[in-house]
């Protein structure tokens, strides 16, 4: 996360095109995987006691880049990068069956049937080519061009089912909600950068632009259900069914590109101190995808002004927006030799959240993301092994945390507002986010 000064080796790339100037053993390739093992446990997630937990193990390919040089033209670098940009894959599955009185109204006990359902992948990958001139010897630019091809795929479902456990006939109330979609997006930016390198000190500043759309496709499927909610929910009135399913939506996925500045110090003969300072901008609400077919619904008594205002938020039913907030992150690392061909590197950086919103789990009314929440720091150790035949091994261990979170008090105005008391109060209590 302290790359922005330039590292001396073939990442500069990708983090700072102007510091390829500075690289030096300009190699023609290198190739580097990662192997990674991830513990993930959220306590409390969907209530008092009710823990998610997950461990998965991946490999990928992390990045292949090469520093290209000229005889003739010894100021100028051409330099290429393979990157894997992001890399998350989370997976959930809850179950939870409650014998009580959840509806005091009816005699005898009641089943709840809780279920949480939650898949969401991510890849994005970048390549490009970047170019750097030395025009001094301690002052260089620099001039990438990366696309980006980014893969989603989501799908959440979660249901509160309220059963009498006596076959008295009672009726049984019921709330889902389930979404699924799925999208790619190829789009490209550009990197101008400058470098300053002296005997004890770098200095680097990246702009990354706004990015321009290429190309893309989105299929989405979505089903909500109120079941017997009518007395409890009484501006819905009656149950209703919505459902539908689109291919080949296009899709837009933005961003709105960043200012890096890093410093590196050097201290002692073998250890150097990196710092950057990242600022990502944010920009107003857009639509990713967007379909304006109207869904299948029973009863079929709403107009589309109706639908959209009264049930869906004043949006399409399959449509995914988002919007981001400008934020600032921080990342500290160093390095430093420990003896013979070893390395120690050590690193913190925080992550905080972009686009926070209101939405909530039992928000019906627009698609949302599922995700984290919470602003998150991240501290790494790592060692380094160089071989003679110029094989560069690491191992590495990060542990991520998240900082205090308050959330915020919903008014009870709401139709979601107004499941939530029906969920704590008349059913009993399960989950708050």
């Amino acid at each position: 996360g302290a790359a922005t000064a330039g590292l001396g080796d073939n990442a500069t790339v990708y983090y700072n095109p102007a510091a390829m100037a500075y690289v030096e053993h300009p190699s023609t390739s290198i190739s580097v995987s990662a192997y990674r093992m991830r513990l993930l446990k959220l306590e409390n997630a969907l209530g008092e006691g009710f823990d998610l937990k997950e461990s998965s193990f991946s490999t990928m390919p992390n990045l292949i880049a090469g520093v290209l040089t000229f005889l003739k033209r010894p100021k100028l670098r051409v330099g290429y990068a393979v990157l894997t940009r992001r890399s998350f894959n989370s997976k959930f599955d809850f179950l939870d069956e409650t014998n009580d009185e959840f509806l005091p109204q009816f005699s005898g006990l009641e089943r709840r049937v809780y279920t949480y359902n939650l898949h969401h992948h991510l890849m994005e990958y970048s390549a490009g080519i970047g170019i750097s001139y030395q025009i001094s010897n301690g002052f260089s630019i620099g001039l990438s061009h990366f696309g980006n091809y980014r893969d989603v795929k989501y799908s959440r479902k979660y249901s509160v089912s309220i059963l009498p456990q006596d076959f008295s006939g009672l009726e049984v109330y019921e709330f889902s909600n389930e979404q699924s979609f799925s999208y790619y997006n190829v789009k490209g930016v550009f990197k101008p950068s400058l470098a300053l390198n002296v005997e004890n000190f770098k200095f680097g500043l990246a702009i990354t632009t706004p990015s321009f759309n290429m190309f893309g496709k989105a299929k989405a499927f979505r089903r909500i259900d109120y079941i017997n909610l009518k007395d409890i929910l009484p501006d819905i009135g009656y149950d209703i069914l919505l459902v539908d399913r689109v291919e080949d939506i296009k899709v837009r996925h933005r961003e709105f590109g960043s200012l890096a500045i890093g410093v590196s110090w050097k201290l002692g003969k073998e250890a150097w101190l990196h710092v950057t300072n990242e600022t990502f901008f944010g920009g107003k609400e857009y639509y990713i995808f967007n379909s304006d077919e109207k869904p299948s619904i029973y009863p079929d008594a709403f107009t589309d002004e109706q639908l959209k205002s009264e049930l869906l938020g004043g949006q399409n039913f399959l449509s995914l927006t988002e919007q981001t907030e400008a934020r600032t992150n921080i990342g500290v690392g160093f390095e430093g030799a420990i003896g013979g061909s070893w390395n120690l590197y050590l690193g913190a950086r925080t992550d905080f959240l972009y686009n926070e919103n209101n939405l909530d789990r039992y928000e019906a009314e627009v698609i949302n993301i599922e995700a984290s929440k919470w602003n998150l720091y991240h501290f790494s150790i790592g060692l380094v092994h160089m071989t003679k035949k110029n094989k560069r091994y690491t191992a590495g261990i990060e542990y991520g945390m998240a900082g205090l979170n308050v959330s915020k008090k919903s008014d009870g105005n709401s139709r979601s507002d107004s499941f939530k008391l029906l969920l704590e109060v008349e059913i009993g209590k399960p989950p708050r986010q």
